[in-house]
Parts: structure tokens; sequence; C-alpha cells
């Protein structure tokens, strides 16, 4: 009977393991085919990019397929990991035009196209669920579209701006020198491209530009209140099924399109208007075929008409900003002599195109002025952006160069001379190297100044200091405050950091007659005994504030000073002689003095 039993049991367990074996290796699966998608879409993809995007600027650089099938058989990771780089971002860029896109076309119009934003949108839920057809047509879809778009917006523009201005190419990006190319790297990463974004506002820019040219192509395709939203349907987007705005849009939509059908009159993407619209649009139900044919015909020639002068446009501007400011950098690059760093086309790039946005943004404000009659208020701002200009260039100057160059030095100094440079040799400084690791180290040091960190030189003054100087900004610059205030007791401490070593170890130590060997290494040293000195005089200074608070909160807890008694200001008199009458006058004469109680002769 218990055998029997048992194998009950283990019949009835049976169907459970197995169901929970199904269910693990589901997971498993699912798991695996995430894997694989990420991998993929993440992996894979933007390196097919990077290589497409290669293949079609190849020619731009003067470089060939064979080098580099070369440079990825001598180091397949670095060639992968550049071209994975690229790719994504290659991919990152259309991600963001397609948002701005999305700030200035009319809710609908970019349908077709999965919006990150929306809150019904999960991309790793449709991991999970979408069969892999679906995701393999995605994949495949994907590489059609990106395909084509690296085809007509970077390899077309290339091929016109080569046979616009063929003598400025092959481009050089080449880094012929590490040590000399990285300080100009530093210039440009930590200091051009974030003043850049932060001041040159691109993305409202950028915006702007959309919207005008949208706003032009749409009035000359009668596409206008297709495209662009107007402030009545941004003021009812919450009641985007109103029958009477319906009817308005779609009136004013069939008048634009030619005075065609009211059903074509009553086309729109999905997701701005209600599918079933069209139906109840139009009173007659019934629609012939060639009617429907022709609305297909018509829909698709706008649209191709709109895509084409759109293409069009990129074609002409990709080709301008490759051409333009690359010219006009290696203009003003060549024009200055001795420079420290090579000739870069990335530099020129930069530096032409900070000259031509100069230049328009300065435009662009004269002809603000001029159009509103303010010819005598443009002269004054004129003026005071000049002197503007001139202050902030000299603080600037000492800001990004004379600083930089001082902390570098003294970093060098401190820890690469003692490590690297024997006793009985010299050290060989170079500045350009010198100020690139300077700079670094000083926007670390003020970026832990703005976070009220402590470390030494650096107090909550300084703090309070840059934020005053980023309140004001360029416009209510206070040189002179900025210069009394932070620039010279930055440079006064740093020039005394690297002074006194300097006088002990050449000035005051060979006066005691030691050998020349430790007269240098006393040289070599210096700088770092200094620095273990000034830190231990720092945690001297720190223990015995400790150590003083630490006694004066012992001794506030101990005799409660700065505490209010529950019984302070009753009379005080019952309780002296209470106390008076407890004391015995033998034992005790020092407290009845403290509380001040007679004592008898």
């Amino acid at each position: 009977m218990g055998r029997f039993y048992g194998i009950t049991l283990i019949a009835e367990t049976i169907p459970s393991l197995f169901r929970q074996f199904l269910a693990a290796m589901r997971h498993l699966m699912t798991m695996i085919k995430v894997a694989f998608l990420l991998v993929v879409e993440l992996g894979v993809f933007p390196l097919m990019c990077g290589w497409w995007l290669d293949v079609c600027t190849i020619r731009m650089f003067g470089k060939s397929i064979g080098q580099r099938v070369d440079f990825f058989s001598v180091s397949p990771l670095a060639s992968s990991l550049i071209h994975w780089v690229v790719g994504i971002a290659y991919m990152l860029q259309i991600s963001i035009f397609v948002s701005l896109l999305r700030g200035v076309l009319r809710n609908g119009v970019l349908y077709f196209l999965r919006d990150p934003a929306d809150p019904n949108y999960n991309p790793f839920r449709d991991l999970i669920d979408d069969p892999m057809y679906k995701h393999a047509r995605r994949v495949l879809l994907s590489v059609a579209v990106y395909g084509s778009l690296i085809v007509m917006l970077v390899f077309l523009p290339v091929k016109l701006a080569m046979q616009m201005a063929p003598s400025i190419f092959p481009l050089d990006i080449s880094v012929s020198d590490p040590f000399t190319e990285i300080p100009a790297d530093m210039l440009l990463f930590q200091i051009c491209i974030p003043f850049a974004v932060e001041h040159f506002k691109l993305r409202a820019t950028i915006k702007a530009l959309l919207y005008y040219w949208f706003t032009a192509v749409g009035w000359a395709l009668g596409l206008t209140n297709y495209l662009l939203p107007r402030p009545e349907d941004i003021a009812g987007q919450g009641n985007e099924n109103d029958p009477a705005r319906l009817d308005r849009i779609h009136a004013q939509l069939g008048g634009q399109l030619g005075g065609q059908h009211r059903a074509v009159a009553g086309y729109l993407p999905p997701g701005e208007l209600n599918q079933a619209s069209l139906a109840e649009e139009d009173n007659d139900d019934e629609q012939s075929d060639s009617e429907i044919k022709t609305f297909v015909k018509l829909i698709t020639y706008v649209h191709g008409k709109l895509l084409l002068v759109a293409w069009m446009t990129l074609l002409i501007f990709n080709s301008a900003i490759i051409v333009l400011p690359v010219s006009l950098g290696r203009v003003l690059f060549n024009a200055v002599p001795l420079l420290p760093i090579a000739y870069n086309d990335i530099y020129a790039f930069v530096i032409g195109s900070y000259v031509i946005w100069t230049a328009l943004a300065g435009i662009r404000y004269c002809i603000d002025q001029i159009t509103t009659r303010r010819a005598t208020v443009l002269l004054v701002q004129i003026w005071i952006w000049c002197s503007i200009v001139v202050k902030s260039s000299v603080l600037l100057s000492i800001w990004i160069f004379v600083i930089p160059v001082l902390i570098g030095l003294l970093f060098e100094l401190l820890v690469i001379v003692p490590m690297r440079v024997a006793v009985d040799e010299s050290p060989v400084f170079l500045l350009y190297q010198d100020w690139a690791l300077g700079l670094v180290v000083f926007k670390i040091w003020t970026r832990l100044a703005m976070l009220d960190h402590v470390i030494p030189l650096m107090d909550d003054s300084w703090r309070v200091k840059f934020e005053r100087v980023r309140e004001d900004g360029f416009s209510r610059l206070q040189a002179f405050w900025v210069l009394r205030e932070i620039v010279i007791p930055i440079i006064i401490k740093l020039l005394t950091a690297l002074c006194v070593p300097y006088v002990l170890a050449r000035g005051v130590f060979p006066v005691f007659g030691y050998p020349l060997v430790v007269n240098s290494a006393v040289y070599r040293f210096a700088w770092l005994g200094c620095l273990g000195l000034s830190f231990l005089c720092f945690c001297a200074k720190r223990f015995h504030v400790w150590f003083t608070n630490l006694h004066n909160s012992i001794r506030d807890d101990r005799y409660l000073i700065g505490r209010r008694l529950h019984n302070f200001g009753e009379d005080n008199t019952q309780r002296e002689v209470e106390t008076a009458n407890v004391l015995d006058p033998d034992t005790d004469v020092g407290l009845r003095h403290r509380q001040n109680i007679p004592v008898e002769g």
C-alpha cells in the first residue's frame, strides 16, 4: 500500500515538475532572445552604420578600402570600436533631429515613426512580446532606411562638396604627435564645445530654422496647415475629436489640395484625427475606385514633392557645412604663425564654425535693432559689448592659459619630475603639456568648489565668489572685482607654491655646503617636501578645530552651558534658606560662598 501511494505521489508530481521546467525554459529562451536582439540593435547595427559611413566618406579623407582593411587586420578591436562609436553617434544625431522635427511639426505628421515620449510605448516590452519575424522585419527596415539616409545625406553631399571645392580635399584629421595634439583637444572639448552648447543655443536655433523652412515650403506647396500647428490647434489638443474642429481642418485641406472630393480633404495621418471621421465627414458614403486612386496619387505626389525639396535642401546645407567652415578655418589657422600644434582640419572646422556662428548672431542682432528703429541703442550696445569682449578676453586669457600653466607646472614638479627624472639629470618642461594637465586639474578644482567640498586652499568664500560670477554673466561682468577677488589670489598662491621651494632649494640650502648630488636631490624633492609640510599643517589645523569642538561639546554637556533650566526665574530666597539649613557650615564653606549664602562668623 505504501509503495502504491509513493507511485501515485510521483505520478502527480511529474506534471508539475514538467510545467515548471517548461516555464523555466520559456523564461530562459526569452532572456536569450532579448540578449540577442540587444546585441543586434546596439552592437551589430551601429557597427554596420559606422562601416557604411566610412565607406561613403573614405574619399573625402584620401584613404582607400585597402587601408581600412589593413588597419582592421592589425587592430580589429580598435577598428571595431571606432566604427561602433561613429555609428552610435550617427544614430543619436538622427534621433535628435527627429525629436526636433516633432517639436516643430503638427502632431500626427510623423505618425509612421515611434515616439519615445509616448507613455504606451515600451521598447523592452516589445522585445519580449513581439515575435522574432517582426523584429527581423524591423531590423531589415532600419538597415534600408539608415543606409539610404547615409547615401542621400552623407555620400552625395560629400561628392557635391568635392566637386564644388576640390582644392580643400582630402581632409586631414590624423594625429601626428599625441603629446602635441592632446592639449589642443583639451581646449576643444573642455572649453570650446561646452561654451558653444551653453551660449549658442544650438537646439533653439535649429528649431527656429526648421520652423522657417517648413513655413516657406508649406506656403509654396499649400501644406502650411498640414505641416505646422496653429494656435487654436495647440489650445485644442485636449479635444482632438471636436466635430467643429474636424470640419474646419477638412475644409481647409480641401482648398489646399486643389478642390478635390471631401474624402481627399479628410486625409489626415493616424494619431491626429479619428479615422472614422472620413466616413462621417462626407454625406455621400459611396465613392468610386477612381476617386480613391486619385486621392492616393495626390497624397503620394504631395509627399514626394515635400521629401524632394527637403532632400535638396539638406544636400546643399550639408555640402556647405563641409566646405565653408573648413575653408575659413584654414585661412584663420594659417594666419597665426608659430603655433605649437600641428595642423588638423578638425580644428579648422571648429574655428570656422565659431566665426560663422558669431557673425550670423551679430548680423541677426543688428537687423533686429535696425528694424525697430533703434540705431542709437544699437551703437550703444556695440560699444558696451566691445568693452565686455575686451574685459572678458583679458580675464579669459588669464583664466584659461596662465593659471592652468602654473597649475600644470606645479603638478609636474610635485609628481612627474620626482618619479621620472633622475637626480643627476635636468628636467625639461613642455608648457603646452603642462597647460593641458593644469586645465584638467583646475576644472576639477572649480567643480569641487561649486559643490561645497572641503579641500585645501578652499573655503566657502570661493563658492560664493564663483556663484556671483556665474549669476553676473558676461553682460554684467565686474572685471576689476573678479581680478582682485579671484584671479590675483589664485595666482599669488600658485606663485608662492612655485617660488618658495625654489628659493629654499637653490638659495638657502646650498649655504650649508653639502655636495652637488645632495643639493640636486633637495631641489628635486623640495616641492614634494613643502607639500607634505603643508599637508601636515592643514591636518594639524583640522585636528585642532575638531578637538576644540569636541572639548566644547563635552564641557557644554557637563555644565549645561547654553541651556535654560525649567525653574529659572523663580524666587531663590526659599532655596537659599533650605540649602543653608541642609548644609553644615563646617563641611562645605566654599560651596556656601559660590551660592551666595552668608557664612556666620
